[in-house]
């Protein structure tokens, strides 16, 4: 019988199925002493967290409400002691989550500077798809997976709060951009749970400068333009880069490609290039059924394929060099150990938010 790989097929069709209709996962860091028998929670809903509102202080327990609004895949609550710091906390989450939206609430820079830097190393070096909501930090992060929020005050509809520092209101933006998806992205998303912000002189040079920015637009708050921290683009990284719902669209693709050959290939298919050509043509159908449901261009040719120069280089850093002189045909042949070199090529649609426009009067 010939060798197949029914699972992943069928991996890869049910997370086409439900990759629009997913949300992420919105992991709130908050300090609380209230209750100290538990590091996390897991909530759903307001019914879920009203039975545990006597675990949090009053403040605290409104951040949580702020994150729920939104409806995001659920929160998850990492709580640490007063006196702890917040590296003690993502040491929780890197133990138990691969993925998710992080953020906290804090007037101190350092803090958002330790969760800077501990997103950059997850993505970089552990390649885990977290991304995070910071505030002023002391210095512009530069990076894909982290958003900067750029309002210095913030207005609540509540006549409790009434206005509040730009940092206060990270708990509402972490539920607003992990619920968002992408099939209409976070670009214009209204912010129901404000009644005005204050904009900065600039709008455009803060978003420029790898801002999110909130802004007052007849009578509601949304996001002008749903953009992260990432202003130096290079080749492999361009403009389209800097727009969440692209990085939301990838890191999911990444992940939902990752976690099939992981749990559906690992172990169970020798290597060997029929094999892999099975596992490229799986790939392949899941592209397709992205562009069937306008997370890809069905206009374009998305395409997975064996990566011949990084196969190639394989062998000849292995010491055969007569790897140098071999057709495409024999370095796929030459399947190299238990590696499976793959590449890619796909383009994702983003929403639309620009116009223009012109009517010509005769």
């Amino acid at each position: 019988m010939a060798n197949t790989l029914p699972d992943i097929n069928i991996a890869f069709k049910q997370r086409a199925q439900t990759f629009i209709q997913r949300g992420d996962n919105a992991i709130l860091i908050l300090k609380d002493d209230t209750d100290k028998t538990f590091e996390s929670v897991e909530y759903k809903d307001l019914i879920e967290l009203e039975i545990d509102k006597s675990k949090y202080t009053e403040e605290n327990l409104q951040y949580i409400k702020d994150c729920l609004e939104s409806n995001p895949n659920k929160v998850i609550v990492v709580r640490i002691d007063t006196e702890e710091e917040y590296s003690d906390a993502l040491s929780t989450v890197k133990n138990l989550y691969n993925t998710g939206w992080i953020s906290l609430v804090s007037n101190a820079q350092a803090d958002y500077d330790a969760l800077i830097q501990w997103i950059k190393t997850r993505r970089d070096v552990d390649k885990k798809t977290f991304k995070g909501i910071v505030f002023n930090p002391t210095t512009q992060p530069d990076c894909e997976g982290i958003v900067v929020l750029g309002n210095s005050k913030v207005t609540f509809k509540d006549n409790k709060r009434g206005q509040k520092e730009g940092y206060e209101y990270l708990p509402s933006l972490l539920g607003y951009i992990a619920s968002a998806g992408i099939d209409t992205g976070t670009t214009y998303m209204t912010m129901k749970n404000l009644k005005s912000v204050l904009e900065p002189v600039n709008i455009d040079q803060e978003i420029q400068s790898g801002k999110l920015i909130l802004i007052n637009d007849e009578n509601t708050v949304k996001i002008g333009l749903g953009v992260n921290s990432l202003t130096t683009f290079t080749e492999g990284k361009g403009e389209d880069f800097s727009l969440i719902e692209v990085i939301e669209a990838t890191d999911l693709i990444k992940d939902d490609i990752k976690n099939t050959f992981k749990n559906n290939y690992v172990g169970k298919f020798k290597n060997k290039l029929d094999n892999q050509i099975l596992f490229i043509s799986a790939i392949n159908t899941y592209f397709k059924n992205l562009a069937a449901r306008d997370v890809l261009d069905n206009a374009f040719n998305n395409k997975c394929y064996i990566d011949i120069e990084a196969q190639r280089k394989a062998w000849i850093e292995s010491g055969k060099t007569e790897a140098k002189e071999w057709a495409e045909e024999e370095v796929k042949g030459n399947i190299f150990k238990r590696d499976i070199f793959l590449a890619a090529n796909i383009k994702i649609l983003s929403t639309m938010t620009d116009l223009d426009f012109s009517i010509t009067m005769e």
